[in-house]
């Protein structure tokens, strides 16, 4: 039964790792769209894309509780690897994986702040060209109302 149970585990390690990736790979895509193309239809599609993600992340942890709560282990989300490698302490690839798929965490939550930061750099542009535009309106209109040619 344990040999089924760490199985599973190292399974639902395994997708974890995976959809980190993906997860990582599409916040170095959003930083592209805003800060080397400055393409909002690019960086909502990659929003939608990473939302899925997020939503099959969150599928796998519920796969968590639901197998953990079968064979009747209480362990919160925080302690959850340092219980399996408690329970499995032989086995050779399970350290790995937990270290891997915390690094890739740690890489995720670093680059998801970068990618938050240059999003507000770049929407703070776009406002101060906004209102640029809006005041450069505002002058040719009151220089026309003056009788001035615009042309």
């Amino acid at each position: 039964m344990q040999d089924k149970l760490l199985t599973q585990e190292k399974e639902l390690v395994s997708r974890e790792i995976k959809l980190c990736k993906t997860l990582r790979a599409m916040i170095s895509h959003e930083l592209e769209a805003i800060v080397l193309n400055g393409d909002m239809d690019e960086l909502l599609n990659i929003l939608e894309q990473k939302d899925e993600i997020i939503s099959q992340l969150q599928l796998l942890a519920d796969s968590w509780q639901d197998l953990l709560l079968n064979y009747g282990v209480n362990a919160s989300p925080e302690g959850l690897g340092k219980y399996l490698l408690e329970i499995y302490p032989d086995d050779t690839e399970l350290p790995a994986m937990l270290e891997e798929s915390r690094e890739i965490a740690g890489s995720i939550i670093r680059a998801e702040d970068d990618a938050i930061s240059e999003l507000d750099k770049f929407t703070s542009g776009l406002r101060g060209q906004m209102i640029n535009r809006v005041q450069g309106k505002n002058v040719a209109a009151s220089y026309a109302r003056m009788g001035g040619s615009i042309i």
